[in-house]
């Protein structure tokens, strides 16, 4: 996975980073992939039983309903509330994105974070590298139906994509794409 560019979504505050082979930033890319239903069924029927573990008695389409009437809220959360932060407002991105670990003590930069959807039990993971108190860069997102990251591919791609954009920044002395400029 090479990472192409860096694109800032919501200036001084949200970046999305879009890999070699991929259309779109992070960001975008997931967020379509969570309001189509040709990317939605075949993901829930597959993990069907990962659902029924997560949800006793779901159906399919109930899934795929959930899961786009909660990625719009989402999104449209992040991006608010990514806006509102640059504005000097103490609701912004840090509030939003939690470290990935939960034993995590002390917030440093370059931390690898995740936000989750609004519902008491949501699947859904926006996944993040932390630069600051209100600035993000997405890495990519997943529906996570297990205990741990570990137990899917999908999901431990994801992993790969966070460690990956994370050892990039930390190294990016040449700030290649301009993100260190901003501070």
């Amino acid at each position: 996975m090479e990472i192409i560019t860096i694109f800032e979504v919501v200036p001084d505050s949200l970046y999305s980073v879009q890999f070699e082979g991929e259309e779109t930033h992070e960001f975008s890319r997931v967020f379509r992939l969570w309001k189509d239903a040709v990317y939605l069924q075949p993901f829930f029927e597959t993990h069907y039983e990962d659902l029924l573990a997560f949800w006793e008695y779901m159906s399919v389409e109930e899934a795929m309903n959930i899961t786009r009437n909660e990625a719009s809220s989402l999104s449209n959360a992040i991006l608010t509330v990514a806006d509102k932060g640059v504005r000097g407002s103490f609701d912004n991105l840090s509030g939003m994105f939690k470290p990935l670990y939960p034993g995590a003590c002390n917030i440093n930069s370059f931390e690898k974070s995740k936000a989750r959807g609004f519902r008491r039990r949501s699947w859904l993971r926006v996944y993040a590298v932390r630069l600051g108190v209100n600035k993000f860069v997405v890495t990519g997102g997943a529906i996570k139906l297990t205990r741990t990251m570990n137990e899917r591919m999908h999901l431990t791609k994801e992993l790969k994509k966070l460690e990956e954009v994370s050892q990039f920044l930390k190294k990016d002395q040449k700030d290649e794409f301009g993100l260190f400029e901003l501070f």
